[in-house]
């Protein structure tokens, strides 16, 4: 499959939008048995591949993702199509206008084709949604595929679409990638505006992109934010310093997660990479995140949720129980736990240009079996509390043939170095994977 920047240049290069649309969204009609999308715009993709169509034959440019299919995960505002989150509380009523991040994407060029599953209420890794039908791993269909921005890596990763941004409050745009092979990155906390996006946390959700590249990445995060400036060329890897984090992210990794990380990390040492144990100290308070996931969706849903428990999954209704019970006293001092825990962290990076851990310490669990949205984040939640960018690429396959996520992290504001590393990282594991 081709990447999306690839795609795009097939159009501008005169390729036609429109039967390149068309064709993806027959792909999609044939594969509803994936149960990656829950709406799909045929009339509206194919209008707006025929504008990018136009676009090309004046000489105007289309765009750096012209003509590229772009699936949106169902908490993100698309102007004419209801957002649900996955959950009845919203209703069908039509967005009025487009997220923030919908519109810069059409701006770009992008195609929208419709609305992607998700966990929901973007409540968990395991791509529940109270009356949807699941969405399983296209790797193994026993299995899930991550979540919360479940249909949106599923729809990558079997090339229905070639970008479909999500949003990430604990991991739910890196572990859905790294469960279904494909990349996915949170930039620095606030670089990416969540205008018409229904939110999870409000201090902590980030939104971010899910592609099959890095340079997709990469390329997405610079319109998604706009930067206004080209993504980086790939960045040598000899005589950068990698902080290996073994205290809290490696404790208890499954053997084929194990193996293919520390694989992935002899090969990043042959190619000069100066690898070096951190500990960023989050082990000493795992939990400081837990208060803010348990209070801040209070506001929007503690009302509804106690007047009618039954349109809700067991998960919603018991977050919401155990948030009932906080206190402003214990939200105010986990925000004062969170501050030290980054300024602990902060200290510990100085160290190094980077840090890596596995993505997801286990491979994908049964879909059908108890919730292990607790596991499934480990690795990925204590980035949202720092508020640093991370993204997870594709390391190697474990013992059973179902991928392995690299996750690496950097300093907040230093997404565009993260991305140049990442893009020679790729590289270099790409046989592998």
């Amino acid at each position: 499959m081709d990447d999306a920047l690839g795609v795009a240049a097939t159009v501008r290069a005169g390729a036609s939008a429109v039967e390149l649309v068309e064709a993806r969204l027959d792909r999609i009609d044939a594969s509803e048995d994936l149960g990656a999308f829950w709406v799909v715009d045929r009339e509206g993709a194919c209008a707006e591949a025929m504008a990018v169509d136009d676009a090309v034959r004046s000489g105007r440019d289309p765009g750096p993702f012209a003509g590229v299919p772009v699936g949106w995960k169902d908490c993100f505002d698309v102007a004419g199509l209801p957002t649900t989150a996955g959950s009845t509380l919203y209703g069908a009523t039509p967005a009025a206008r487009d997220a923030a991040v919908v519109a810069r994407t059409r701006a770009a060029g992008g195609v929208s084709v419709g609305k992607l599953a998700m966990h929901e209420l973007a409540w968990g890794m395991m791509g529940w949604a109270t009356g949807r039908p699941p969405c399983p791993n296209p790797l193994d269909p026993t299995r899930t595929a991550g979540g919360s921005s479940t249909g949106s890596a599923v729809a990558v990763a079997t090339g229905l679409v070639d970008l479909a941004p999500g949003t990430d409050s604990g991991g739910s745009v890196r572990v859905p990638a790294s469960l279904c092979g494909v990349v996915g990155m949170k930039p620095t906390l606030g670089s990416v505006p969540l205008d018409g996006c229904i939110p999870y946390t409000r201090s902590i959700d980030h939104a971010g992109p899910i592609a099959r590249s890095v340079r997709d990445c990469g390329a997405a995060l610079a319109v998604l934010a706009a930067h206004g400036t080209e993504p980086p060329p790939a960045v040598p890897l000899r005589g950068v310093h990698v902080g290996v984090l073994e205290a809290h992210f490696c404790e208890g990794l499954d053997a084929g997660v194990e193996a293919a990380f520390r694989a992935a990390l002899e090969t990043m040492e042959r190619a000069g990479a100066v690898l070096q144990p951190v500990d960023l100290g989050w082990q000493h308070d795992p939990d400081v995140l837990l208060p803010l996931y348990l209070a801040e969706p209070l506001p929007r849903l503690a009302d509804a949720v106690t007047a009618d428990p039954s349109a809700f999954g067991p998960d919603v209704v018991e977050d919401v129980t155990r948030g009932l019970a906080l206190t402003a006293l214990d939200y105010l001092r986990a925000l004062d736990r969170l501050e030290a825990r980054r300024r602990r962290a902060l200290s510990a990076l100085a160290a190094v240009d980077l840090v890596a851990c596995p993505t997801v310490p286990v491979p994908a669990p049964p879909l059908d079996g108890a919730d292990a949205t607790r596991t499934l984040n480990r690795n990925s939640k204590p980035f949202n509390g720092l508020g640093w960018p991370a993204i997870t690429l594709p390391c190697g396959l474990d013992g059973d043939g179902l991928p392995v996520g690299l996750q690496l992290a950097g300093a907040p504001g230093e997404d565009w170095r993260l991305i140049g590393l990442a893009l020679t990282v790729e590289a270099l594991l790409r046989p592998r994977t």
